[in-house]
Parts: C-alpha cells; sequence; structure tokens
C-alpha cells in the first residue's frame, strides 16, 4: 500500500485528488440536438399529423 505525502510548507507538491481536478473540456458537438432540429422544423416530427391536417377531421358517432 502506498501512503500519499503532504507538504504543508509547499502545497504545490501536494497530489491532487480526482474529485477537485476539472472536467475535461468537453468537445463540440457536431450534429444538432433534438430540440434545435424540432425548433428548426416540428413538422418532421409528426407527419402523420401534418399530412391529415390538411383534411376536415372525421367525427365518431353522429353522421
Amino acid at each position: 500500500m502506498e501512503m500519499k505525502v503532504y507538504h504543508c510548507t509547499d502545497p504545490k507538491e501536494n497530489p491532487v485528488p480526482g474529485w477537485l481536478r476539472g472536467a475535461a473540456p468537453a468537445e463540440p458537438q457536431q450534429e444538432k440536438t433534438l430540440v434545435e432540429r424540432f425548433k428548426e422544423n416540428p413538422d418532421s416530427f409528426f407527419p402523420e399529423f401534418v399530412q391529415q391536417g390538411s383534411s376536415t377531421p372525421k367525427r365518431r358517432g353522429r353522421p
């Protein structure tokens, strides 16, 4: 078992714990997210509703 040595006089020599290290920089996203795609063209997510939207809705029950 290896013991870590901490130096009170020179804190720069102390090992940095993993939870204190900064996260790795995220890679830029090349693809658009689903939200961005939906904002640009919401009809592409619901093609069957868009096609039916041009005709009058059918009623059930009474003719």
